[in-house]
């Protein structure tokens, strides 16, 4: 696969410190919030080259202590100084503050082997912080890290960027190979709220068919075409699609039976329904993150 990287830090030649036997921290900090409350993002397989291969990203948060997991999951991951993966953290959702050469990153953990790296960006160079709260252990195919968003600069909200980095070698002709690289997103930052336990959800865009509203004894679409989440750093302009969604749709107190996507297709009845309100409560889904999106609509 051929993709643009670069070294998100300098984390491979900073000193790194012991990480110590903290499975047991991490598994604790894990049961504050129900699995099924938090953020799931994944990665496309085998597009790493030599180097790791992430596959999926889990956030999990806490509001009330304010601890944060993030389990970064694949094959081949962080298994030295020549192997290392990276979590780089905007803290504040936005991509023109902090380290602007690295997607607005404001703190960044380097892990490699049984050693890790944390460090904040202080407006012009990476240097250390405080890590009372981090604890991280790593295996080849999970690397978990455990911290509390006071030491993340109370961060309510946050983007972040899982990546990987091999380095290059020489093949037994002299080759050098090119090294092999991973970033999960390919392509922008992944986003995580507290409130949510996943992305951000700012707004739905919403398409109808007819385009006018709901009209006598017709059928009547809602169809969900982009999600607006915090600025990501993305360049391309493809929009972001809810992975599933629902609708409930009522004339007047009485409730429409859908059909199609979600049941979000009904039939309009015929009689007396001129001059109506039907409501919509939409229903979208996307990386572990729910909204609700009311819409009106009189009929004509």
């Amino acid at each position: 696969m051929s993709m643009k990287f670069r070294l998100p830090c300098p984390a491979v030649v900073s000193p790194l410190r012991l990480a110590g036997p903290i499975a047991a921290v991490l598994m604790a900090a894990l049961v504050l919030v129900p699995s099924a409350a938090s953020g799931n993002y994944t990665d496309p397989a085998g597009d790493s080259g030599a180097a790791g291969d992430i596959t999926s990203v889990t956030v999990v948060g806490d509001k009330s202590s304010g601890q944060l997991v993030f389990r970064i999951t694949g094959s081949n991951l962080a298994t030295g100084f020549e192997n290392p993966l990276w979590l780089s953290i905007d803290s504040d959702s936005n991509p023109l503050t902090g380290d602007l050469t690295d997607h607005g990153t404001d703190y960044w953990f380097g892990v490699g082997g049984h050693t890790y790296g944390f460090q904040r960006w202080n407006g012009s160079d990476w240097v250390d912080t405080p890590y009372a709260t981090v604890h991280v252990t790593s295996s080849t195919d999970q690397v978990m890290i455990s911290v509390n968003r006071s030491e993340l600069g109370n961060a309510s909200a946050l983007n972040l960027i899982a990546s990987t980095f091999s380095g290059p070698t020489a093949s037994t002709s002299g080759i050098i190979l090119a090294p092999g690289a991973d970033l999960a997103p390919n392509d922008g930052a992944y986003n995580y709220s507290f409130e949510t336990n996943g992305p951000q959800i700012n707004s739905v865009d919403v398409q109808t068919t007819p385009s006018a509203g709901p009209r006598v004894g017709k059928r009547f679409v809602i169809l969900p075409t982009a999600l607006k989440l915090p600025p990501d750093g993305r360049t391309t302009a493809t929009p972001v699609l809810p992975e599933s969604y629902s609708c409930t749709v009522k004339l007047g107190t009485k409730q429409l039976a859908g059909s199609g996507m979600g049941g979000c297709t009904v039939v309009v009845p015929k009689k007396k329904v001129r001059g109506k309100r039907l409501t919509v409560q939409l229903t979208v889904n996307y990386q572990g993150a729910t909204k609700v999106v009311p819409l009106t609509f009189k009929v004509t």
